[in-house]
């Protein structure tokens, strides 16, 4: 009976270990800084590549980035490696149409398939972010990437590398200076609220399950 109880209390223990261990990776990845890529963090079916906006801070920014990337956490059962990539992000670097930031992305591609061959990479970009996204895209081969959430895209009209329409899911609030020519500036900082459609886009098209 002793014995019984003992396996028990370890079992317990166990679950609370995990549960609490899920909870704090949850919380992580909802920062606006992100480097499971480029700290060679567990392998995980899902890799999520975000670039920021412009001025934003960290490497994921703060409007979209960790709201997409704490979804998918959620969705996915924290199966999920996220980085955020590291470029100036200034407002000069907008004339540079996501060529400030796009080698870098292209790059973390594909560390995360060299560390992780069996995971599903997918990106997400927000405003210039989004341009870098493009611009990555381009210098990636088909099926390196299974897909793209792009956020207040001001190349919107423009395919994403070799992606197919389909793997690609566009958001441009109505209005949006930026993706619409619209006259609301305010509009351009909502994306917040589409994280958890972006992140159900990417969990379905790639195929990834909790």
């Amino acid at each position: 009976m002793g014995g019984l109880r003992a396996r028990e209390a370890v079992q317990n223990k166990a679950k609370r270990e995990a549960v609490q261990e899920k909870a704090k990776r949850a919380s992580s990845v909802s920062s606006i800084t992100e480097n499971g890529v480029t700290s060679k963090a567990a392998c995980q079916p899902l890799t999520f590549i975000f670039a920021r906006g412009t001025t934003e801070m960290g490497n994921m920014g703060s409007v979209v980035g960790p709201p997409v990337a704490s979804a998918l956490a959620s969705l996915t059962n924290n199966q999920v490696v996220v980085q955020g990539v590291d470029y100036p992000a200034s407002v000069e670097g907008n004339a540079e149409l996501g060529a400030s930031g796009g080698p870098t992305m292209a790059s973390l591609v594909k560390q995360a398939i060299s560390q992780c061959p069996n995971t599903t990479v997918v990106l997400g970009g927000y405003s210039q972010g989004a341009m870098v996204v493009h611009y990555a895209a381009n210098q990636l081969s088909s099926g390196q990437v299974k897909a793209a959430v792009l956020f207040g895209d001001p190349l919107k009209a423009q395919s994403v590398g070799k992606l197919s329409s389909s793997a690609v899911k566009e958001f441009c609030a109505v209005g949006d200076p930026v993706c619409e020519n619209g006259f609301n500036v305010m509009a351009h900082l909502t994306y917040g609220s589409d994280a958890q459609s972006a992140a159900q886009f990417l969990v379905q098209a790639a195929g990834v399950s909790s």
